[in-house]
């Protein structure tokens, strides 16, 4: 793996535990009416940084759902760790801590998962694999 795969790698699963935490169930009664809930802004009325801004959103929710699937595939205890491992990552600080994992098999599941990962993404074409000429 490649650093520049591996930059891509950490990327999508930043931001793809970025959107796990904008995820809750919905409870109780719809927030709006099922006539209105399809409804989207007219995108003449934009402008174009907000137009660029919206196209960003939807392209972050379609490549995390794509990395969810991918993600799912693991072994349980491979996503334990991801999620583990991704959020002291966002926070910038090692925080968080498994009582299940010590460190050393947490960072061995945290890599097996990420060579796991690699050949789904490239499948899905999430990440681009650059060959390099000799």
């Amino acid at each position: 793996m490649t650093q520049d795969e591996l930059q891509q790698m950490e990327d999508l699963l930043i931001a793809w535990h970025r959107y796990q935490d904008c995820f809750s169930p919905q409870l109780g009664m719809p927030r709006c009416s099922p006539t209105c809930r399809e409804y989207e802004i007219p995108t003449a009325s934009l402008d174009a940084r907000e137009r660029a801004e919206i196209t960003d959103v939807k392209i972050w929710k379609r490549n995390s759902e794509q990395v969810e699937v991918c993600v799912d595939a693991l072994h349980w205890k491979e996503r334990a760790v991801l999620q583990t491992v991704l959020r002291n990552k966002r926070l910038g600080a090692d925080i968080f801590r498994s009582p299940r994992f010590a460190p050393a098999e947490a960072h061995y599941l945290y890599e097996s998962a990420k060579d796991a990962l690699l050949p789904k993404f490239v499948a899905r074409g999430l990440i681009k694999i650059v060959v390099e000429a000799v």
